[in-house]
């Protein structure tokens, strides 16, 4: 009892996060609608960034991840309860620093700590995985999720050589930002996902084999489809065809995949929550159109687009980030009652929370396609200001309601 009453706690404190993420967004789509001259542009992007990576996405799928592992016949070690705190003295440190001071020595300490807290997290969680009873597809998708969460701090680290040594190089920076994002994103947040959606639909042994297939071909295509992010700097001709590769044997994967979770999802419906089966189906909708969109960037006209235009940038890691594992996140938190917002003013804030992540990307997608054809839309920072707006009052109502149900955080 006391387990499920901290891992709710955990639950609820994730919902806050999440909210204080959406308030950080809203001031960004401010500043870049009217004017804010107190706050610092960059320093505030950094903030967002670091606390959505970190505070949100990360926060939430540690408590998934550590609630399933409890539900596996695991008595929780007190070490989880440590990590938990440990990543959020990261996570705020890193929200208050990189607002006051961007990239300096206090938001590099607290960045440290979040790689410290990563790779504790991932040996103890490997370690007791290891004698849960989780089926072993679920156990695959972990261990390729907790792989690449440790992978993509060569991101970080590659980006400090860059600044401490000076190196001149534009493409080096850049690549190394992307280096952590695609290990964060196509690795780290993705695994850990399917790992959840799997737990939770148990796959029958006749598709299990299949599903096996399915994940390790995604997990193998991983690190080359890293070259997928290389394109912008046009590389030689071996990082070209490993892209391509990378990019079939990804939709391979997905066409597989996809035929497999709706089988699962047709023999699960009568034992999902209902809100949690619209918000997964717009989850995996997000995720299957980031695969077909990376794959799509290999076309080299479709790869000028790509990277040439901010808003399909921001579009695409927002599709990723809200889209597909926000989503799923909320979904999963639904469906095993760590958080109630089915009924009420709950699900008026998770139909406003929709309604401004799909606005978001609309109007980016439109204010993309204008700009390729040589068409300023001056009226679009207003526009993405009112989504901003549209999810942050969602997202607050949904905090209303976990109060409601008396979610109190356990210390």
């Amino acid at each position: 009892m006391q387990e499920t009453r901290r891992l709710n706690s955990w639950a609820a404190l994730c919902l806050l996060n999440l909210l204080l993420v959406s308030v950080l967004g809203l001031l960004l789509r401010y500043k870049g609608t009217f004017s804010f001259p107190v706050v610092n542009y960059k320093y505030l992007l950094n903030a967002h960034s670091h606390f959505a990576f970190s505070g949100w996405v990360t926060t939430a799928l540690f408590t998934a991840l550590v609630y399933i592992l409890a539900r596996s016949g695991i008595g929780l070690s007190p070490v989880y309860h440590y990590q938990f705190w440990l990543n959020q003295v990261a996570s705020f440190g890193m929200l208050v620093s990189f607002m006051w001071q961007g990239y300096g020595p206090v938001s590099i300490f607290f960045s440290a700590i979040s790689v410290v807290f990563s790779y504790w997290f991932a040996a103890r969680y490997w370690s007791d995985m290891r004698k849960s009873v989780m089926a072993a597809v679920v156990k695959a998708c972990i261990r390729l999720a907790l792989i690449f969460l440790v992978l993509s701090s060569a991101g970080p680290f590659l980006l400090a050589y860059s600044m401490s040594h000076r190196v001149g190089s534009l493409a080096f920076y850049y690549n190394s930002i992307y280096l952590y994002l695609h290990f964060q994103y196509n690795g780290w947040f993705t695994f850990a996902v399917l790992g959840l959606l799997l737990w939770v639909l148990q796959p029958p042994a006749v598709h299990a084999g299949k599903t096996a297939w399915a994940v390790g071909l995604m997990g193998v295509a991983c690190v080359p489809a890293y070259c997928l992010s290389l394109l912008w700097t046009v590389p030689p001709t071996w990082v070209w065809v490993t892209a391509g590769i990378a990019a079939i044997v990804q939709l391979a994967a997905l066409l597989l995949l996809a035929g497999l979770l709706w089988k699962m999802f047709v023999t699960s419906r009568g034992r999902l929550h209902r809100l949690a089966a619209v918000l997964w189906g717009l989850s995996f909708t997000a995720f299957g159109i980031k695969i077909i969109l990376q794959a799509s960037s290999v076309i080299p006209s479709l790869g000028r687009f790509a990277f040439s235009f901010r808003p399909v940038i921001i579009a695409y890691l927002h599709l990723v980030l809200l889209g597909f594992v926000t989503f799923f996140l909320l979904g999963f938190f639904c469906i095993n009652k760590m958080l109630d917002f089915s009924r009420g003013v709950g699900l008026t804030g998770i139909g406003l929370f929709i309604a401004g992540v799909v606005g978001n990307e609309m109007i980016l997608l439109l204010q993309s396609l204008l700009a390729a054809g040589g068409t300023a839309w001056n009226g679009a920072p207003y526009y993405l200001f009112g989504a901003a707006v549209c999810m942050f009052c969602g997202l607050l109502l949904l905090a209303c309601r976990g109060k409601n149900q008396g979610n109190v955080i356990q210390l």
